[in-house]
């Protein structure tokens, strides 16, 4: 997995339903190196509205799907507890192998939507097809309620993304709409949603598609869908591999470039990578709402976190692989990425260590 991260107040989402059935996931959090000095930070962080967006207490992705994968099984339920109706392990499994002979995405969406509307779930699924948009839709059922906004995001983008893998191609999402208001950390929804335009307060929760993908045929087959249903838990859905927007190509790109010691790419290399003009690669990447400059700061930053984490490496060892000739320059940075020193989050990180 690409070394990423996610700001940790997805933590305090993931857990929220489980703490309410009793279940203690501080233990599990330890074991996946999420220490409470972090979860501790995050809520500081909420509540202060004066820190800036990019800033809050973040954790590697990694981390954060292997806690959810065994919060799902401790619960026996994919929806993490957090929907009034659990969805048994297993559940998304089956709503694969029934979509993957479909054929065409339009039919595995109507079939998706089908299959989840078979049983007494929380949310009542619908594919809509006018003015040449194709949209998946859920709403709540009578009387059932979600607890926070995880649950509307993960089905809405387990559902894109899955779709995506069937295609072997990216779907773009022409809009998302979700029906409450943005939080602070409506940046890290977006990127979720490929940085499609996010509409708030609506009365309905769905994603929109370009309608000429509605025919796209399905190429996987079921053998690949066994070795999908495998390796399918969060990581998967956050860091799809066989198909990757223009963001995602760059970081892929410069991690490596970073391995190698190449410290100081430029767009017009990365430009000339992809053999797409310095414009062309600017613009598409604006269109998924970043920037050359942004993308190689996040890679930077998440190897950084990702290393830290770990605990093995020193800050001055940390400065020269991410590309600062300085170490006090990369604490500088890191802070400013963060909102804290290296050395401080190295500290919080052991305190969340495997025992």
């Amino acid at each position: 997995m690409k070394k990423s991260s996610i700001a940790a107040t997805f933590v305090h989402q993931i857990v929220e339903g489980a703490s309410a059935q009793g279940l203690d996931c501080m233990p599990i959090l330890q074991r996946h190196g999420i220490s409470p000095l972090s979860l501790q930070r995050s809520l500081e962080d909420t509540a202060n509205q004066s820190v800036p967006d990019g800033q809050e207490a973040r954790i590697p992705l990694d981390n954060f799907a292997r806690a959810s994968v065994e919060i799902m099984t401790a619960l026996d339920d994919e929806y993490l507890g957090l929907c009034s109706k659990p969805q048994r392990l297993g559940s998304f499994n089956m709503m694969a192998r029934a979509c993957i002979s479909a054929r065409t995405i339009k039919r595995s969406l109507r079939r998706c939507a089908r299959y989840w509307n078979l049983f007494e779930n929380t949310f009542e699924h619908n594919v809509l097809i006018s003015s040449g948009r194709l949209y998946y839709q859920i709403d709540l059922r009578p009387d059932q309620s979600a607890l926070n906004a995880y649950a509307w995001e993960a089905i809405l983008s387990t559902t894109h993304r899955f779709h995506c893998w069937l295609a072997g191609q990216f779907i773009p999402l022409k809009a998302v709409s979700l029906p409450y208001p943005p939080s602070k950390h409506r940046e890290e929804t977006q990127r979720l949603f490929y940085g499609a335009q996010i509409n708030y307060d609506q009365p309905t929760a769905m994603i929109e598609m370009d309608g000429r993908f509605t025919n796209v045929e399905i190429v996987q087959n079921s053998d690949t869908l066994d070795t999908y249903l495998a390796g399918s838990n969060l990581s998967l859905l956050y860091q799809p591999k066989n198909y990757r927007v223009i963001g995602d190509q760059v970081r892929q790109w410069l991690e490596k470039n970073l391995r190698q010691g190449n410290y100081h790419c430029t767009l017009k290399q990365a430009a000339e990578h992809l053999r797409i003009s310095q414009q062309v690669l600017h613009r598409r990447l604006q269109s998924e709402s970043t920037s050359f400059k942004e993308v190689k700061m996040q890679t930077r930053r998440d190897i950084a976190i990702n290393m830290l984490s770990q605990g093995r490496h020193r800050v001055e060892e940390i400065a020269t692989l991410v590309g600062f000739s300085e170490p006090s320059a990369f604490i500088r940075a890191f802070k400013s990425w963060t909102g804290e020193t290296p050395l401080m989050y190295k500290q919080k990180a052991s305190s969340g260590d495997r025992d």
